[in-house]
């Protein structure tokens, strides 16, 4: 089992760089909250048919669910609905290539508050590594503002000051807050890691579906409408959305989520190949030299 959290983190990011990359292309038809919503109404059919076929293979059951366990649930799944509506916020504000950026640093967040709530203390190098693929992760997101490596570093410490960063790094610890609390859940109950995982995630999905829908048809029933109107192009979203959370949870049970979450930046990789392979975009020096380091990082963890 000493691997399968690397696999699993790896999997679920490229779910998640599938996921992001058909919420995007639906943004045009749904608006920003209909593409956000799809990610969660969409995954419920999938999880729920992986979970119904899960529980009857012979050998497999329900967890029992203690109260505790329930309610981290349920929080981890208000957290990450209220990262993705701050994340939104960070979408039309005109700082916001900042605030992506620094909601990236996420990792630091969540290893300190593994630290503080499960008192996880990490090696030295486990420590180097997450510090370096946040360094890296930030020049990646700038990479593409500036002509040069100089040029991204001097632009990085520029934004540090904007509204767009404080957005960021609200948006990066209500991330880590639902990571955080979502493993808490998974931890705390008995029994298989896959019964566990996969009930919890399916449950998440609900809370979910059920918190974004309900907000959705108050405030922004247009953009409901045509969630259900465009019902077949949102479905790959859907799909990849339970992928990834699947791969994410089964991780958590295994592994610090400051850890999982660290390895699972590869989206980042992968997100830049996809633009070099499908678009024929070229690499820039200064994401080439983010690449690098994110590669690095994630070797000097897993090789923890």
């Amino acid at each position: 089992m000493e691997y399968v959290w690397i696999v699993a983190a790896i999997f679920a990011a490229g779910c998640q760089t599938a996921r992001s990359a058909f919420q995007k292309n639906m943004i045009s038809k749904l608006g920003d909250y209909g593409a956000a919503y799809i990610r969660f109404c969409y995954a419920l059919p999938f999880t729920s048919l992986v979970w119904f076929v899960w529980i009857n293979i012979p050998g497999n059951s329900i967890p029992i669910l203690s109260n505790y366990s329930i309610m981290l649930c349920f929080l981890g799944s208000i957290f990450q609905v209220l990262f993705t509506y701050v994340l939104m916020k960070v979408f039309s504000h005109k700082s916001f290539a900042a605030g992506i950026a620094f909601s990236k640093t996420e990792v630091i967040l969540i290893a300190f508050l593994e630290m503080l709530i499960l008192s996880e203390f990490f090696s030295l190098p486990i420590t180097l590594g997450i510090l370096l693929g946040v360094i890296s992760v930030l020049l990646l997101s700038y990479a593409k503002k500036a002509e040069s490596f100089l040029d991204t570093i001097k632009l990085l410490f520029k934004s540090v000051t904007s509204i767009g960063t404080l957005i960021g790094l609200l948006s990066g610890l209500l991330l880590a807050a639902s990571v955080v609390t979502f493993r808490m859940s998974i931890i705390s109950v008995d029994g298989p890691l896959l019964d566990r995982s996969m009930f919890i995630s399916f449950i998440a999905i609900i809370f979910q579906t059920i918190i974004v829908g309900i907000y959705m048809f108050v405030f922004k029933r247009d953009q409901l409408k045509a969630v259900f109107k465009f019902w077949k192009p949102s479905l790959p979203a859907g799909l990849c959305g339970t992928g990834a959370t699947f791969g994410w949870f089964v991780a958590f049970g295994l592994a610090t989520a400051a850890e999982v979450r660290a390895v699972g930046q590869i989206e980042l990789i992968f997100s830049i190949l996809i633009s070099m392979i499908f678009f024929k975009e070229k690499i820039k020096q200064t994401e080439f030299i983010g690449i690098m380091l994110l590669g690095t990082s994630i070797l000097i963890i897993i090789n923890q």
